[in-house]
């Protein structure tokens, strides 16, 4: 979701939801697409009152808005794209480039690597400084052309592409000192 969406999303939140969330419930992003009322404590929150006071729900909705483009860059700097959001933009980039462009095995080199910023995935090619910070599937012995693609949909379709995802940026997702740090300088 990016902030432009957001602000879609909170256009079209009803003002009961607004009510909600004066009431005590969180906003939540739902698989990067959507937004849904949640706890404080659950994953995916966007915004919780906390300290906060609005004299009501329409200064509420007006200052997510106007706060949009800030809390949805906090929000991916702190939360993962969400697995069904990160497979489906990984299948479109496979479709467009083919199975062969993302694995790295013994005499091949990736011709591109995964990496994502402000909650999408992004294709770098090896021209790109960021190249060698992204992920791509690692084979450990030879594979023939026939079974890469097959290699391929089972690293998306297993988890492992996400999970993969998921442990290169570990320390930016479990992190809470990086606030004074720009996530796109290191991930």
């Amino acid at each position: 979701m990016n902030a432009e969406q957001f602000i879609q999303a909170l256009t079209d939140f009803s003002d009961e939801n607004y009510q909600a969330i004066v009431e005590g419930a969180a906003l939540v992003i739902h698989e990067d697409k959507s937004l849904t009322l949640g706890k404080i404590q659950q994953a995916y929150v966007i915004f919780e009152m906390g300290d906060e006071t609005f004299d009501s729900t329409d200064a509420l909705k007006a200052s997510l808005i106007e706060r949009a483009a800030d809390l949805i860059e906090e929000y991916y700097q702190n939360n993962p794209i969400s697995k069904m959001h990160f497979n489906r933009q990984l299948l479109d980039f496979i479709k467009e480039h083919g199975a062969n462009a993302f694995v790295t095995m013994p005499g091949q080199q990736a011709q591109v690597k995964l990496f994502t910023e402000d909650g999408n995935v992004l294709l770098e090619t090896k021209e790109s400084p960021k190249f060698k910070y992204g992920f791509c599937l690692v084979l450990n012995e030879k594979v023939l052309p026939q079974a890469v693609e097959n290699k391929v949909k089972n690293w998306v379709s297993s988890g492992s592409a996400y999970d993969d995802y998921i442990s290169v940026n570990v320390c930016r997702f479990s992190s809470t000192d990086l606030d004074d740090v720009e996530s796109s300088d290191y991930f």
